[in-house]
């Protein structure tokens, strides 16, 4: 008989959140350059922040689409708590620095679209998400000159790796039990499609993020949409930046090799599938 503690997911990965996690009484605030806080840092911190608040809508989709997963479902606090800390300890530097935001801010921020119907793709795109946000994030703690955002960008870069293998558990326990493992394979590598070929047809957290690059600024800010892409230009920031090792790992948890340089439309022909049409969303990064 099953023992859900003893065989479930959630035992293992919290006791590495319970090893590896950050508080926020860690950060030091006192140590803030702000010789070092531009205007278009500021505008990047605010889209990030914004972006980050999706998870309070992207929680309350999971536990109502995964319902029937207690594995995943007593997940879901680890993975609601741990991210929540993201846009929070982002505003709490624009607080530092001088710059406020109000509650339609967070409000707007938490806006999110439905699900997929695929549970697959859904948790191929989390994967996805959390690997680009923590790429991201590594750029950011490299490149950023201000010591505490830097920092910031460390933790909030460790979090979202480890929340990508989280998902890459939970995608590969669906994958060993599926009923329709081929159907499931075509719609993880359709995922893999769209975000990296038709991007603009994924309605996720971070791809949407990455899309306002050089537009107009969600959260509003005082600097220009360029202002904005120069910084994240500056500092390395890059949707596609970890594309080689998505598709190597996409490709281990489908067991159809893949890299950076396949043709996924030549993939999902040989597998099956038709061109891939538009895509919701699914929680974020």
């Amino acid at each position: 008989m099953e023992d859900l503690i003893r065989d479930a997911r959630f035992s293992r990965l919290f006791d590495e959140a319970e090893r590896v996690r950050w508080t926020m009484t860690d950060v030091p605030w006192q140590r803030i350059d702000r010789a070092e806080v531009t205007p278009g840092l500021i505008a990047l911190v605010r889209e990030i922040a914004f972006s980050e608040l999706t998870t309070f809508s992207a929680t309350r989709r999971f536990l109502s689409e995964f319902a029937d997963d207690p594995d995943l479902a007593q997940w879901m606090s680890v993975w609601f708590y741990e991210e929540t800390k993201h846009p929070q300890v982002l505003l709490r530097w624009l607080h530092q620095v001088g710059v406020s935001v109000d509650a339609s801010f967070i409000l707007r921020g938490r806006a999110t679209a439905p699900f997929m119907k695929s549970r697959m793709g859904t948790l191929v795109t989390n994967v996805i998400s959390e690997m680009v946000a923590a790429s991201n994030y590594t750029a950011l703690h490299r490149n950023c000159r201000e010591p505490v955002l830097s920092l910031i960008g460390r933790r909030l870069a460790a979090d979202e790796a480890r929340h990508a293998a989280s998902f890459y558990a939970f995608a590969r326990r669906w994958l060993e039990r599926s009923a329709r493992p081929d159907d499931d394979r075509r719609d993880a590598i359709k995922v893999l499609y769209l975000w990296f070929q038709e991007g603009d047809l994924v309605r996720h957290p971070v791809n949407e993020f990455h899309g306002r690059q050089g537009g107009r600024t969600a959260g509003g800010a005082g600097a220009s949409g360029q202002e904005l892409a120069d910084t994240m230009g500056r500092l390395g920031l890059d949707l596609v930046a970890p594309r080689d090792r998505i598709f190597r790992l996409i490709g281990t948890l489908t067991g159809v090799p893949l890299d950076g340089q396949s043709d996924l439309r030549e993939v999902l022909r040989r597998l099956g599938g038709e061109r891939p049409a538009a895509q919701k969303g699914a929680g974020q990064g």
